[in-house]
């Protein structure tokens, strides 16, 4: 008799165990499967360049680097499902996944939210904050570290 019970707990056991090993596999999953991941970064910039932009988008005509007092804050929030909330100073714009994009320059990726006659990029390393007012041909130049350390290119 308590070999009949010893040899249900085994054949349970094993079930378990085929149960957790399955759990595993590609049949099981917690959470949705849209293979996003969720970003949420705050950032501080202390140094500006201040530029004119061209119709080309490039800039020209650039000040020399300086401290900036207050420093600014930029928080960006992505969620797994691409919705964006981006804060500038504690001024916050909501953006759908379809209302901006993201791409890779200087090695990182960057994203890239429109406005009317305005453009801000933010790289996700948090090295830089690039404000474009397309409107007024002016474009601005944002940096925690000075980057006259650095080889960044206008």
């Amino acid at each position: 008799m308590n070999s009949l019970f010893a040899l249900i707990r085994n054949v349970a056991g094993l079930g378990l165990a085929a149960l957790a090993v399955s759990a595993c596999t590609d049949g099981w999953s917690v959470g949705p499967d849209d293979g996003g991941s969720s970003f949420s970064r705050r950032f501080h910039y202390y140094y500006e360049v201040d530029c004119r932009y061209d119709a080309f988008d490039q800039p020209y005509d650039c000040s020399d680097t300086y401290s900036m007092s207050p420093s600014m804050s930029v928080d960006l929030r992505i969620t797994h499902d691409g919705y964006a909330t981006l804060c500038v100073d504690d001024n916050c714009s909501y953006y759908n996944p379809r209302d901006y994009d993201v791409g890779y320059n200087h090695g990182t990726r960057y994203y890239d939210f429109e406005g009317n006659y305005t453009r801000m990029v933010v790289y996700a390393d948090g090295s830089e904050v690039v404000f474009i007012n397309s409107n007024k041909n002016e474009a601005y130049y944002y940096y925690y570290d000075n980057p006259d350390y650095y080889d960044y290119y206008y």
